[in-house]
């Protein structure tokens, strides 16, 4: 099953990466955090891999804080459980930052995001939008179950993990999917199944590189 783990390591390869190549990620800390902004209040104000232990439990994963924000790195695969517990230890805010092939880029922000457990499907929970990809969120509010290829939780009686190629909190296949096969340039144009945010560029178009973080709503 592609939890929503495997979403945001394959969504952070982008920008994750780029910023390790000009070496701007530090070096690893070695101190646990329950998130980000605890890591940044106790003075680490320094991007790079910190180590966060999950509420209530003695589990302890490693993400990468971009300043206030956490992603998960590409080479860590949690499992879909951890990243929920996570998520729901206080109330959080969800940032998309998109980038198009033309240099352009916009974000959308959620001012109450949450994920549910297993057993609900990961469904997404996002109110309160803001932002400069569009005015309509982009994902189904309040939220939907999250679907993959052998989990199929849409409105849509066409499968669409299957039929779009990745796994999303798709409610029947549009107006998103930022896990979509990804296309260059000169190849993004008119691809149902690419990396889409429809009310920013519409449905056709496949995104060069898209980003989720969140952090405490209150810091």
């Amino acid at each position: 099953l592609v939890t929503f783990i495997h979403l945001l390591l394959m969504l952070s390869i982008s920008i994750v990466f780029s910023t390790a190549k000009n070496n701007f990620i530090a070096k690893e800390e070695q101190i646990s955090f329950k998130d980000c902004a605890e890591a940044f209040k106790s003075g680490l104000t320094t991007s790079g891999i910190y180590t966060l232990t999950v509420s209530n439990t003695a589990q302890e994963k490693k993400v990468v804080c971009l300043q206030r924000y956490f992603i998960t790195p590409r080479s860590e695969y949690l499992t879909g459980r951890k990243k929920a517990q996570l998520t729901n230890q206080k109330r959080y805010v969800l940032k998309i930052q998109l980038k198009d092939w033309e240099g352009n880029e916009a974000y959308s922000l959620y001012d109450h995001f949450s994920l549910a457990s297993e057993e609900q499907k990961y469904r997404i929970y996002l109110k309160g939008l803001t932002g400069t990809a569009g005015k309509i969120s982009s994902i189904s509010q309040p939220g939907n179950d999250f679907s993959t290829k052998d989990a199929d939780n849409d409105k849509c009686i066409c499968k669409c993990s299957q039929m779009l190629t990745g796994g999303w909190w798709f409610d029947a296949c549009g107006p998103s999917n930022l896990n979509g096969m990804y296309y260059p340039l000169r190849q993004n144009n008119n691809k149902f199944n690419g990396i889409k945010w429809y009310y920013w560029k519409g449905s056709g178009y496949s995104l060069k590189a898209t980003t989720m973080m969140i952090r405490p709503a209150d810091f």
